[in-house]
């Protein structure tokens, strides 16, 4: 009988784990929303692993109608291809996935509403609090505040975002499966749960065109800038970009391409190029997202060898789209090039002297000029000025008008002797001369020198070069010990010392140390002041222990360390003069209770005395 009771017992606890084991696998299958939209006929869907494409909406020979619809599923980690059809309201499943049609619409182009579930998996269970985010691929959960056996979350995905309260039980909130357990104060039990493959992508591919190329005007022998602007027009990312230029030239009748000099690509060849490249022949970009814009500037001078024609320029773009598929684009265009009998200068070399300037200084700047044109350039003046050319200012009137006028721009850097001035009478080749300047107690930064270049050619015709260069000035803290207020407390001289910063920078770490030969100082050793600002200053108080300070004068020394703008570990020292006006004498006054400890035990033993003199 106890062997047949023992049996039993192991039967229904090996059942009993059975049915345990059944519904937690049960549990396990719960498939939660990943793609939920309208797909037509040759539109393909990737999501996690797996690629969905719809073949064809099929028909009923009876009716006509569409019926049901052929899909293709790949998985690409099994490299397995199967291709199945849908009825309305039919789903299909492969491996983790589950994917159902639910109506068909009827159109000239007929579309299917899809839904596509992916098993769930466990994103996060166990106590959250206010501020706890949890994220899984482009899901983002957020608890935001937890009130009244309720709490607030937030949802967002790709941009979007929803809110909801919850309070214990289950829920099934946009693609997610969330079990609140139990919500104590300001904590959350719960169980979230997310579909496998939460981001899915319809694919068009990556499709980059160019939409506008700019060049401006081209000489013989002149340095021009090309202008390329892409646009990726397709829905997915284009990865590897590579742009360059290159020409086309008939040898022996057949099509070659010839890429421009300074590139080395094998498979072009040229015999007669028009430009060469100032910079990089060939032009990178990492990724251009779908709908986004990219400007790409190439720098190239024209041969001297050149005679006015057109002269045809490829442009030639290569990429990869997200699935590794490589594509290309070319476009040609043809680049005018003019014969002008004319002087160009530019300045060739532009050096401020030295590299670093800081305020309150003087500074050099050398120039370099060239003649790239193909005549003489005479009567050539240079002007640097810190103001902008008169005829690039932007007109501004006063809210009230006042014989003043309007208020003029403030110059921080300006020419020593009021020199700011190169003239030379002809420039063939080249030329070179220095300005000096001064730059005001300025802030840290980079501030603008306007050129101005005005020449003549051989007929007298004017031209006029523009440009501008960056000044970069470095500023410094400055800092300086003063002795601040001197007042008397508690029988004892304290005094204050001020750390003042009277540069332009922050000064960090400043610490300051104060001793002397004559007074003893409280506290002692080193004392930290912090950061101080330009223009700013803190303070530091200390106390004189001496018992007996006669009126005088009292030489203390201070040395403060700090760090400035670079880092670097700086320090200096300084002797500061203390005036005391009186003479003081320190002398400790005992408490009261004292006293009157003292009152009362003289009382007792006159008491004492008195009665023993009675006694006798």
């Amino acid at each position: 009988m106890k062997k047949i009771t023992i049996m039993l017992l192991i039967f229904m606890l090996t059942v009993s784990s059975i049915i345990n084991a059944q519904r937690q696998e049960e549990d396990g299958e719960e498939y939660l929303l990943t793609f939920s939209g309208y797909l037509g006929i040759g539109d393909v869907l990737t999501f996690g692993n797996y690629t969905l494409t719809v073949i064809d909406v099929l028909s009923s020979p009876k009716t006509g109608v569409a019926s049901s619809v052929l899909f293709k599923l790949r998985d690409n980690t099994a490299f397995e291809e199967t291709t199945f059809s849908l009825k309305e309201g039919e789903e299909y499943q492969y491996k983790d996935v589950k994917i159902k049609l639910v109506v068909i619409t009827l159109e000239d182009n007929p579309r299917a509403l899809i839904r596509i579930y992916s098993k769930a998996v466990d994103v996060f269970y166990g106590d959250a609090y206010e501020r706890s985010i949890f994220r899984y691929g482009p899901i983002k959960f957020i608890i935001l505040e937890i009130e009244n056996e309720t709490f607030l979350a937030r949802y967002e995905k790709k941009g979007e975002a929803d809110y909801r309260y919850f309070g214990t039980g289950y829920y099934y909130w946009n693609d997610l499966s969330i079990y609140v357990e139990n919500i104590t104060n300001k904590t959350v039990r719960l169980k979230i749960r997310a579909p496998k493959y939460a981001q899915y992508a319809i694919i068009r591919g990556a499709e980059i065109t160019i939409e506008k190329v700019d060049f401006g005007e081209v000489e013989i022998g002149s340095p021009f800038k090309l202008t390329i602007t892409l646009r990726n027009v397709g829905n997915k990312n284009a990865r590897f970009i590579s742009i360059y230029l290159y020409s086309k030239e008939q040898i022996q009748e057949e099509q070659v391409q010839t890429i421009l000099p300074t590139i080395t690509i094998p498979q072009f060849e040229s015999s007669l190029p028009f430009a060469a490249y100032r910079e990089s022949p060939i032009k990178y970009l990492e990724v251009l997202a779908p709908g986004d814009e990219k400007t790409i500037v190439f720098t190239l001078i024209s041969s001297k060898n050149l005679k006015e024609d057109v002269y045809p320029l490829y442009i030639r773009i290569e990429y990869q789209d997200e699935d590794g598929a490589k594509k290309s684009k070319e476009v040609q265009v043809g680049i005018p090039v003019e014969d002008k009998i004319r002087p160009k200068v530019i300045i060739e070399e532009f050096k401020v002297i030295p590299s670093v300037v800081q305020p309150d200084s003087n500074f050099t700047v050398r120039i370099k000029l060239r003649n790239i044109g193909n005549s003489i350039a005479k009567h050539v003046k240079v002007k640097v000025t810190s103001e902008k050319p008169e005829e690039e200012r932007q007109v501004t009137y006063p809210y009230f008008p006042s014989s003043e006028g309007t208020v003029q721009q403030e110059i921080d850097i300006f020419p020593i002797s009021r020199q700011n001035l190169l003239y030379f009478s002809e420039v063939n080749t080249t030329a070179e001369g220095e300005l000096y300047f001064k730059i005001k107690q300025v802030q840290r930064g980079i501030y603008p020198l306007y050129v101005t270049i005005t020449y003549e050619d051989e007929n007298g015709v004017i031209y006029k070069e523009k440009t501008m260069f960056g000044v970069e000035v470095s500023a410094y803290p400055l800092l300086d010990l003063y002795i601040g207020n001197i007042w008397e407390s508690g029988g004892r001289y304290n005094f204050e010392v001020y750390v003042v910063n009277e540069g332009k920078d922050v000064a960090r770490g400043v610490t300051l140390d104060v001793t002397s030969e004559q007074l003893e100082l409280f506290p002692v050793g080193q004392r930290y002041v912090g950061s101080i600002a330009g223009l700013d200053y803190d303070s530091v108080n200390f106390q004189i222990l001496n018992r007996t300070i006669p009126k005088g004068e009292y030489v203390i020394h201070a040395k403060v360390y700090y760090k400035d703008e670079k880092g670097q570990e700086k320090s200096f020292e300084k002797d500061l003069v203390i005036r005391i006006p009186e003479t003081l004498t320190y002398s400790e006054k005992k408490p009261y209770e004292y006293y009157i400890g003292g009152g009362i035990l003289l009382l007792l033993i006159i008491i004492l005395l008195w009665r023993r003199k009675g006694v006798e």
